[in-house]
């Protein structure tokens, strides 16, 4: 119950960024394709804690990679919206999964290289409870804060991901992760 409070309070604020963004003038689609288009990308390690509903201990660790970018798809004239691309693992008391998660976020400027985003998760899951090993559909929601300066790249996010049921295997789960890496 208490991650579906979170799950509808994450979608909420995506739904409200998004808002925002849908208001917004000058939205230019495919930009990636422009000869001057900027991608800026950003590579992280990522490390932090995920609590889930598969298994008896819920509480694990979870670590993986951050790769994010200007969106090539969908732009606003001021580049603010940012694609995550994530892949994160956790393995613990006999539950192990790999998540690959994809991550457009609305970002905010809050100056001094600080910046605050949120967005919706799409994916898979690749669990396996130890008693079955399934791909699962994820999706979900994310928030995060971002801070860029020169090549140092650092940030924090509050993810909750859901997943479908397939043979009594789901992976519903939350985590808090922190992450340091480069600016390209």
């Amino acid at each position: 119950m208490k991650l579906k409070k979170i799950a509808i309070a994450l979608t909420l604020a995506g739904l409200s960024l998004l808002t925002t963004m849908s208001h917004a003038e000058g939205l230019s689609f495919f930009p990636g394709l422009k000869p001057d288009f900027k991608f800026e990308p950003s590579l992280a390690v990522s490390a932090g804690v995920l609590n889930s509903s598969t298994g008896n201990d819920n509480t694990m660790a979870v670590y993986g990679l951050d790769f994010n970018m200007n969106c090539g798809l969908i732009q606003t004239p001021d580049n603010r919206i940012r694609t995550h691309v994530q892949i994160n693992h956790s393995d613990k008391s006999g539950v192990k999964s790999t998540t690959f998660e994809l991550s457009p976020r609305y970002t905010l400027p809050v100056g001094s290289g600080f910046s605050v985003g949120a967005g919706p998760v799409l994916g898979v899951a690749m669990v396996d409870n130890g008693r079955n090993d399934k791909n699962l559909f994820a999706y979900g929601a994310v928030a995060g804060v971002n801070f860029r300066a020169g090549m140092l790249y650092a940030g924090a996010d509050v993810r909750y991901l859901n997943t479908n049921d397939r043979d009594n295997v789901d992976y519903e789960n939350w985590a808090v992760l922190a992450k340091v890496g480069i600016n390209f």
